[in-house]
């Protein structure tokens, strides 16, 4: 399955360059734009590597700028892990719980919500974590050679 090229142009200034981004679509089981329902739930990580928020905002908003508008079934996940050479930042969407939907321009708040809600002691140190909603589950992970930790 391709990922659906967005249908506005954006313009995203990075940091730092990363030096690779993996990238994918992982299928559990087999498209409309369905309204969010019930709580955001965020969970957060509270271990691993630790990052600034800079660059993970910077590759928050570069793979949802590529992935708006790609359908999401129920248990697929689309995911990227942006290498920076230090650390790598994994973001990814997964459709739960019978949900089927679109990317839509929630996905940059949705991926920021354990940036910004987690280890809120100040811009650095940011461990990421997890949103959980009805049908969705949205994924920051700052990790260290590759690993998600």
């Amino acid at each position: 399955m391709a990922i659906a090229a967005p249908t506005y142009a954006a313009v995203v200034a990075r940091v730092d360059k990363w030096l690779s981004i993996e990238q994918g679509i992982t299928y559990e089981n087999s498209t409309a734009l369905v309204p969010r329902a019930g709580p955001e739930v965020v969970t957060c990580y509270g271990f691993g590597t630790k990052a600034d928020r800079s660059p993970i905002v910077s590759v928050i908003d570069d793979w949802c700028g590529k992935v708006i508008g790609t359908s999401v079934s129920n248990g697929q996940t689309v995911w990227a892990r942006y290498n920076y050479g230090t650390f790598t930042v994994l973001v990814s969407a997964q459709a739960i719980n019978g949900g089927n939907w679109v990317i839509d321009g929630n996905c940059n708040r949705l991926l920021r919500l354990p940036v910004d809600g987690c280890n809120t002691g100040g811009v650095n140190g940011k461990q990421g974590g997890y949103e959980t909603d009805l049908y969705g589950q949205w994924r920051t992970d700052p990790g260290s050679n590759g690993s998600d930790v």
